[in-house]
């Protein structure tokens, strides 16, 4: 079966859209040869404060809980770890092109490209938690969570999404090695 480049294209899209409606997704990255049972006390670092304090509230609360039922203790100075988190709390457009250059054409043989543009907006309520080694100040572990923090929704219901979403976040802290 073939499919023009077009057709998949616009399949893509659909596909996206569809999954763009879903809940919550999460997922985690951590660097590998980390022994985790290493570090025991953790501090928050703060690079960019999110524009609600509810929310971060809500986010340190979590990160807190989560991390307390890992056994890690949360110190004011001298930590072992740095938790840093990031949200977005805005849509943004993103406009993406793609330029095949020259290439080759069913009708006219090898000629010019095409030039596709997509635009796109990024989602609202993205919230990274960084994990990094204060040592040598290198990032060892990401959790990620998509469409988690909505700053429309009711305190209640916000706040139980980003506690659901660190929880999964740190279903499978600390990873094993």
């Amino acid at each position: 079966m073939r499919i023009k480049l077009g057709a998949l294209h616009s399949l893509l899209i659909l596909a996206i859209q569809a999954f763009a409606g879903c809940a919550s997704s999460v997922s985690t990255n951590y660097g590998r040869g980390i022994d985790f049972s290493l570090f025991k006390t953790y501090q928050w670092r703060d690079v960019r404060p999110t524009q609600d304090a509810a929310v971060e509230d809500a986010i340190r609360g979590a990160v807190d809980a989560a991390l307390a039922s890992k056994g890690l203790r949360k110190v004011n100075t001298g930590a072992q770890l740095w938790v840093v988190e990031h949200t977005r709390l805005s849509e943004q457009a993103r406009v993406n092109t793609y330029d095949s250059g020259w290439g080759y054409s069913s009708s006219w043989g090898w000629g010019g490209g095409t030039t596709e543009a997509t635009a796109s907006e990024v989602r609202v309520g993205d919230l990274l938690v960084d994990l990094v080694d204060a040592s040598d100040r290198s990032l060892i572990w990401r959790g990620s969570a998509s469409r988690t923090v909505d700053p429309h929704a009711s305190p209640a219901v916000r706040d139980a999404a980003i506690a659901d979403a660190v929880r999964q976040m740190f279903a499978g802290y600390p990873p094993s090695r």
